[in-house]
């Protein structure tokens, strides 16, 4: 397992602040998201407040985190959550193995979205390795097929970005769908996508799930100033452009829906066993059933029915923004369960600024209290 570590501010025995990546590389060149967590995020600050050691690990089977060379479906069975989280373990412990510069330091778990669901669960499996948690923006109820979701990103579009962005996205791909029926191919030309068959509807499926994954991306990732010129620029060109260049970014080379689906095998493995039922089957094959997912989803989900009763979880932020597609999953509410209303996806993990929402300002005091805490729990051992 790849992973990253900032020293800059650590002490020795100072408490390590331990973020777990989730469904990408960690050296992203356009979410960067390591630099982020590294450099601009909440736990950058408390590790230069309090002397604390920065490391972001990066998920197997993403980056250079490749347990097999191959992604087909026999090697991809070593990809599963449990085996995620073990890494970690495997990781805090040898860190906590140098007895000089960690031995006494407190373990402040961390992830958000994807990687946040892990948080609790890690909790629950290795309560002795960690010390304190923060599950941000994570879903925390499994469904086996969750429609709500794009349901909810259009709800937000229409609330953030107004009726006339809302609407020309809606007629865009509803007027995409009826030239595909009639095989007019024009909007596809000109959003410059090859290796399609629109006479195949699971074909056809996959193209609508990775175009409408754009707006639930922008809404997802994209605070209200993104969202709102986003949808400027849609009204000044058109969605196919908008789409076109989410999809290619400067690139000339025609954009292979074929070959994207192949390349997003360990994503969809992730994923796809909880969600997107219906795309399972074509990419994994017959073993991917209805009901074989449904009891894969219903297992996931019982890992957390007995959370609250535990000492480890009660000592784990969770945390659902109010302007967050995943809200639909419901998050599971205990002590330190925070709404953040006007919030958007994981915006809570960022760096303070003089206009955080009240409601984050309120979970960092607390956040920034419990790690006190643990700094006082090391000077009296």
């Amino acid at each position: 397992m790849r992973y990253m570590v900032k020293e800059d501010y650590f002490k020795p025995n100072g408490t390590i602040f331990f973020f777990m990546g989730g469904e990408g590389t960690i050296l992203s060149p356009t979410t960067n998201v390591s630099n982020i967590m590294l450099t601009k995020s909440y736990i950058n600050e408390l590790a230069q407040r309090y002397g604390g050691y920065l490391i972001h690990s990066e998920h197997r089977y993403y980056g250079e985190s490749k347990a097999t060379k191959s992604l087909d479906v026999k090697s991809l069975k070593y990809l599963t959550v449990p085996q995620a989280m073990a890494d970690v373990a495997v990781l805090i412990r040898f860190l906590k193995e140098n007895t000089t510069y960690f031995g006494e330091s407190k373990v402040f778990l961390v992830g958000g979205s994807y990687s946040g669901f892990m948080v609790p669960w890690f909790a629950k499996l290795y309560p002795n390795l960690i010390d304190l948690g923060w599950g941000s923006s994570a879903p925390f109820q499994f469904k086996t097929e969750l429609r709500g979701f794009y349901s909810k990103v259009f709800k937000l579009l229409l609330k953030i970005g107004g009726k006339k962005c809302h609407n020309t996205i809606v007629h865009g791909f509803k007027a995409l769908k009826a030239d595909l029926n009639k095989h007019n191919t024009t909007k596809l030309i000109e959003m410059n996508i090859c290796g399609f068959d629109h006479t195949k509807d699971e074909k056809v499926f996959n193209l609508f799930e990775r175009l409408t994954k754009v707006v639930g991306t922008l809404v997802q990732y994209g605070n209200k100033i993104g969202i709102l010129k986003a949808c400027e620029e849609i009204s000044k060109t058109s969605l196919s452009l908008y789409l076109k260049k989410q999809l290619n970014g400067v690139s000339t080379k025609c954009y292979d829906s074929i070959s994207s689906l192949k390349s997003l095998r360990d994503v969809r493995y992730t994923t796809d066993s909880d969600f997107w039922l219906d795309m399972c089957l074509d990419a994994f094959g017959h073993k991917f059933s209805y009901c074989y997912i449904d009891r894969k989803v219903k297992d996931t989900d019982r890992n957390f029915e007995d959370l609250q009763n535990r000492e480890s979880f009660r000592r784990v932020f969770l945390t659902q923004p109010e302007l967050d597609a995943w809200s639909v999953t419901k998050v599971r509410k205990h002590n330190w369960t925070y709404i953040l209303k006007g919030a958007t996806h994981c915006e809570d993990l960022l760096a303070s600024t003089e206009n955080d929402k009240p409601s984050i300002k309120a979970l960092k005091t607390h956040i920034d209290h419990e790690v006190q805490k643990l700094q006082h729990e090391r000077q009296l051992n």
